[in-house]
């Protein structure tokens, strides 16, 4: 997509996608933006960015991307520069706002439909005719209604919609997470993920399938994409494992399958666990915490049916190269940026300051090979703000406010200095916000300068300093580009959010639900999980599951299941039509790379993903499953789990069938080159 471009075109995609990273890393370590530009320039630059590479086709259809750039950036731009005056006048709108209002939602609806598909023109044009039409509708799900400007002005202008949980989502936490993603597969970290666990399990009964479950599963736990990690793993996995004897449609299978456990791995989960510690106000160190447990029985479970199924037909790989001891001894310092990240967040930092920060380990950790080197400027002003803090934090605790208090006066001499010789020139007000300004981004400025006498240093001694820098540029492109298919969703998702929210739909289908499942809570997920598979044939899982969350965990609170739960029961079901039958992208894609039979493979992708459904029932009925209760009702449920996930496993993977059928007890060992 990016190639098409016109050269003029690259060099401004780039300038965006650095221009994001560099903004939001700010915001998130320095001083958070206003929430009109915190959100407004995620939304705005996503808007550019998908006219520009998501192309019209015809001879005019430049023509039109480019009238949609301008729509958008009126739109957005209109927003983002009456924001106070607009929320001022709630109730009163003007002509003006409401024709601005239309025009926006409008936008939104093409643009999703450039990069999911007509599905989302489908939905949005359904829902607002429900909102506007709502009166007509059945009475179970009536509502007043309203005219249609008056509801787009309701849906661009308040804060659960277009701008509302979702943008903030995806500005606040996504875009750092999906651009660190990115930087540490430049690092050659990926490398790792492949090379460790083909070291470690790869000669054993079913090795290179367990190769691919190990490497699913770090990999996944940063890629945030089930269908990105099927590809990019399953390119080096699959035909590994059918060179070691397993069946196409099998070694197509267990890929995807594998894959989706990555979005319930911690530290990043995918895009999901952001959305609910914002839908619960938990922190996402805790909601990481409940998750680790429940991710790691899924990737117990998927193991343990690869290995029955490899002991089933005798499939056993070949002994690597390279020791599993020496890989993690030379390669250890791949897996610091993922420490950083955990280790920050499980200590009170916000998951955009962890972000960062292992954004910058991964920049470091780039230099250990010289053809991934990225430019460190960024890494270096960083880590030198976080010297700063921590020496200010540490004299203060050792030797009191006041001597914290002199060396901060200290670093702020230069300031005042600087106001002093411009005073002359400038006025006193002018003088005072120069100098506060100065002040307040003293370590930013010092670690700036820092970084631009280490890079000069560095250049001096013959260190490629462009290639360094286009490397960085590369990765931030690539991050921008990964964010796209997600970010597009957000003006759609707004218009699902805000008529929902407009109607009083959200308690109705609680009702409903719980009408239908006539109180059952095994049948109110099971719903669940129906209403997940249709939504999420259509959007992204993750839009699948903000959507679904908004009806359904209500539904299930209502039930008596604590709302973290809840929201664990929802997040789990969204994942589903990744590996379930009809659609099952990520099984197709599989698929693809196995030359196998797509449907064959699907439904052996959900043969092997069946924790995928027992995990939402024990999230429901067992408590200890989500860290409620007492430390021994969790350290017995966790036991009897772990039992139960190898028996379930057992039972499903059919190894019992050779008690009838001694065929399947011979033995196939075939060799695997590492290049395959």
């Amino acid at each position: 997509m990016f190639e098409q471009l016109t050269r003029i075109e690259q060099r401004l995609f780039d300038l965006l996608a650095l221009g994001l990273v560099l903004f939001y890393a700010y915001s998130a370590v320095f001083e958070p933006a206003p929430t009109q530009f915190h959100r407004g320039i995620y939304v705005l630059v996503t808007y550019v960015l998908v006219c520009m590479i998501y192309r019209t086709p015809g001879r005019f259809g430049r023509v039109v991307d480019y009238l949609l750039i301008v729509a958008s950036i009126v739109c957005i731009g209109y927003w983002i520069a009456n924001f106070e005056a607009i929320n001022y006048r709630a109730g009163a709108e003007t002509a003006l706002d409401k024709a601005i209002a239309m025009l926006g939602v409008l936008i939104g609806v093409e643009l999703a439909r450039r990069v999911v598909g007509n599905i989302f023109v489908v939905i949005g044009a359904v829902m607002l005719l429900y909102g506007v039409y709502g009166a007509y509708a059945p009475e179970l799900i009536s509502h007043a209604g309203d005219t249609f400007p008056e509801l787009c002005t309701s849906i661009f202008y308040k804060s659960d919609g277009v701008f509302g949980i979702m943008a903030n989502v995806l500005a606040t936490y996504i875009i750092l997470f999906v651009i660190f993603g990115a930087f540490l597969e430049a690092s050659g970290a990926q490398r790792f993920f492949i090379d460790f666990p083909l070291a470690a399990v790869g000669h054993r009964i079913g090795g290179p399938a367990k190769v691919s479950v190990i490497a699913s599963g770090l990999f996944g736990s940063i890629s945030g994409s089930a269908i990105a990690n099927t590809v990019s793993t399953g390119a080096f996995t699959i035909p590994m494992m059918k060179q070691a004897g397993f069946r196409p449609h099998v070694a197509g299978g267990i890929e995807p399958a594998a894959s989706i456990g990555g979005m319930f791995m911690p530290p990043i989960m995918g895009a999901g666990g952001f959305i609910m510690a914002e839908f619960t106000g938990v922190p996402y160190a805790q909601i990481m915490l409940v998750a680790v447990f429940p991710a790691l029985m899924y990737f117990f479970s998927v193991y343990v049916m690869v290995h029955y199924e490899a002991k089933r037909f005798g499939i056993r790989g070949e002994k690597s190269e390279r020791d599993a001891t020496e890989i993690f001894t030379q390669e250890w310092i791949y897996i610091t940026p993922l420490a950083v990240i955990t280790v920050f967040m499980l200590s009170g930092y916000s998951p955009g300051y962890s972000a960062v920060l292992g954004l910058a380990t991964c920049i470091l950790v780039s230099h250990k090979l010289r053809e991934t080197k990225l430019d460190p400027s960024l890494a270096y002003s960083m880590l030198f703000v976080l010297a700063v803090g921590w020496l200010v934090a540490g004299l203060s605790w050792a030797l009191g406010p006041a001597v914290a208090a002199a060396f901060k006066a200290a670093l702020g001499a230069p300031a005042q200095w600087l106001s002093a010789a411009l005073s002359p020139l400038l006025s006193a007000g002018a003088v005072a916000e120069l100098q506060a300004a100065l002040t307040g981004n003293l370590p930013l400025i010092y670690g700036l300068i820092l970084a631009a006498v280490l890079l000069y240093r560095r250049h001096a001694r013959g260190a490629d300093i462009r290639s360094e820098m286009r490397r960085f540029v590369i990765a931030s492109r690539h991050g921008t580009l990964s964010s796209l298919k997600i970010g597009a969703t957000v003006g759609v998702i707004g218009i699902i959010i805000g008529v929902l929210t407009y109607s009083g739909l959200v308690l109705t289908f609680a009702d409903i639900v719980i009408e239908l499942a006539d109180g059952r809570l095994w049948l109110t997920i099971l719903l669940v999980a129906l209403a997940s598979l249709i939504l999420g044939m259509g959007v992204p899982v993750t839009a699948a599951y903000l959507i679904t969350a908004v009806v359904a965990v209500p539904a299930l609170t209502e039930l008596g299941v604590h709302p973290l739960a809840a929201h664990m029961i929802v997040y789990w079901l969204s994942q589903d039509s990744n590996i379930t039958p009809p659609v099952c992208i990520a099984a197709f894609a599989g698929a693809t790379i196995a030359k196998a039979n797509m449907w064959k493979t699907a439904f052996t992708a959900f043969k092997f993903a069946k924790f995928l459904y027992l995990g939402p029932f024990l999230f429901g009925y067992v408590p200890a499953f989500s860290l409620n209760g007492s430390t021994l009702d969790i350290v017995i449920a966790f036991a009897l789990i772990i039992t139960g996930t190898w028996a379930y496993s057992w039972l499903l993977s059919g190894i019992w069938l050779t008690w009838f059928d001694r065929k399947g007890s011979g033995s196939i060992t075939v060799g695997y080159r590492k290049d395959n």
